[in-house]
């Protein structure tokens, strides 16, 4: 991440308020205890940061932390409580002087038509996905915006951009996600911030554990329809974005042109959505067969 230069507007800090940049320092991933989260810890520390990795689960975010050295602590933190999250934010701040990136990663993704999920799967899909994006984003503008900026990126979906049948209430999630993150952004850039970045990455299925149990699932068929991706695809594009910030990534990027068709021609998109829906399926018994 460059250092800033410009000379800041009114409402933003001087540069005799500020702290002396040493970029990079402090960084926060949610969501970090396995899978993607845990890959992108890693690519933090790599990258020079001191990281805080924050997940429910205190045992494997232990793990995961201890396996990236003395530049990754843990913590265990429920992204949909805001008190967690701020303490989450003030620990990493107290710890490396300044927060730099603040990485949205925690997820949860239940499958099968809307009316089959009860009121407690509802909440938790919403509460974690959206309520803990906003929570996390929010913490982490408060301190970018008094420290001289950041970056803050949110791992949303191709789902938050587009219909995806068998996935309602979660693509309900990540619209939410898309929907606040532009909208947030264009609220900082109205206040004249102009050094705190909001990125979001929207990647088709990801061979996580978010789908290893999927693959005799019909309701995950359209995050099978493509090349599955891997995280490491993932991580590069998170990568690309700390360089040079980005205000929305699609993985692989045809699929997310065709999800915009599809938005812009809703007939058409929905009308198409049942060939792709039996892709899928097709690409779930042939991994569910080579698994097996």
């Amino acid at each position: 991440m460059p250092q800033p230069t410009t000379t800041p507007s009114a409402g933003e800090p001087t540069a005799s308020t500020l702290p002396e940049h040493r970029w990079p320092a402090g960084a926060v991933v949610t969501g970090a205890g396995r899978g993607l989260g845990r890959q992108i810890a890693r690519l933090l520390v790599e990258r020079g940061h001191q990281v805080l990795l924050t997940d429910v689960d205190e045992a494997a975010v232990t793990i995961a932390a201890a396996e990236l050295g003395e530049r990754a602590r843990a913590m265990v933190v429920d992204v949909r409580d805001d008190s967690a999250v701020r303490a989450a934010r003030d620990q990493v701040v107290s710890w490396a002087g300044r927060l730099d990136v603040w990485v949205n990663n925690a997820g949860v993704l239940r499958t099968g038509p809307a009316w089959e999920h009860d009121e407690q799967e509802r909440r938790l899909i919403l509460e974690v996905n959206t309520l803990g994006t906003i929570n996390g984003t929010l913490a982490a503008i408060e301190t970018m915006r008094e420290r001289g900026g950041g970056h803050v990126v949110n791992i949303a979906s191709l789902a938050g951009i587009t219909a995806v049948p068998g996935e309602g209430v979660y693509a309900a999630s990540k619209h939410a996600v898309m929907g606040f993150s532009l909208s947030t952004l264009a609220d900082l850039r109205a206040a004249k911030v102009k050094h705190v970045h909001i990125s979001c990455i929207c990647p088709d299925g990801i061979w996580t554990p978010m789908l290893h149990d999927k693959l005799d699932d019909p309701g995950a068929a359209l995050s099978f329809s493509g090349k599955v991706l891997q995280p490491e695809d993932v991580v590069k594009a998170v990568d690309k974005v700390l360089d040079e910030p980005k205000v929305v990534t699609t993985l692989p990027g045809w699929r997310g042109a065709l999800c915009r068709v599809g938005d812009v021609f809703p007939s058409f998109g929905l009308a198409t959505l049942p060939l792709i829906t039996r892709q899928g399926r097709r690409t779930q018994r042939r991994m569910l067969k080579k698994r097996g």
